[in-house]
């Protein structure tokens, strides 16, 4: 039997229904299977059959039978909420970083733009450039990826993440509030403590 989606079982039933008037017809039979059928006035009919998420159909227009299997909805983790809430926090350090690396990237086209004007305007002088914009700007970046590897990790509920684990980058994190610093090895130390080195790699 031709497997079909959802989208093309609801284009075959509109397709005989639509426009038209039809009556509905509900049954369950003794195998605890749910019969549907919609029989319009010109005759055309769509019949249906569903039984543990799989829907079998055919219509008057289309005499051989598809199915379509319902996909199961996917259960939360346990640890959902708390899974939130260190992700949440975590794109707030993402959005830091960011600004972090756009002030970087400024403030060196801003110093480059002062020193090729020193350049000018003194040809016969030597003029010391020292920047470190740029590894600053490229730090910031490696902490961006970092900390986004770490955020869709944590937001995909089939990776598998202990209590404690959560519980440790809120301590990390807290610790970093506390003492008013961002060390720029914490993205890298949070995928570490996810075991991401290790998961990632096997996938």
């Amino acid at each position: 039997m031709e497997r079909a989606t959802f989208a093309e079982y609801e284009a075959a039933k509109l397709e005989i229904i639509k426009g038209r008037e039809y009556k509905e017809y509900t049954d369950m039979d003794e195998y605890g299977r749910n019969h549907k059928t919609f029989c319009c006035k010109d005759g055309s009919t769509f019949w249906e059959i569903t039984e543990n998420g799989v829907t079998e159909f055919w219509s008057t227009k289309h005499s051989e039978s598809r199915k379509y299997v319902a996909e199961a909805p996917k259960e939360e983790p346990k640890n959902a909420e708390e899974r939130k809430k260190v992700y949440t926090r975590l794109c707030k350090w993402l959005y830091w970083f960011a600004d972090e690396m756009f002030n970087e990237e400024e403030r060196g086209e801003k110093a480059q733009a002062e020193f090729e004007k020193e350049c000018r305007e003194n040809p016969g002088k030597q003029v010391m450039y020292i920047d470190t914009s740029t590894n600053n700007a490229r730090v910031m970046k490696t902490c961006m990826k970092e900390t986004r590897d770490a955020i869709n990790f944590i937001r995909n509920p089939e990776n598998d993440i202990e209590d404690w684990q959560l519980a440790g980058i809120t301590a990390m994190l807290d610790k970093c509030n506390e003492t008013g610093t961002v060390p720029y090895d914490i993205p890298t130390a949070i995928k570490g403590l996810l075991c991401m080195h290790i998961l990632c790699e096997e996938k």
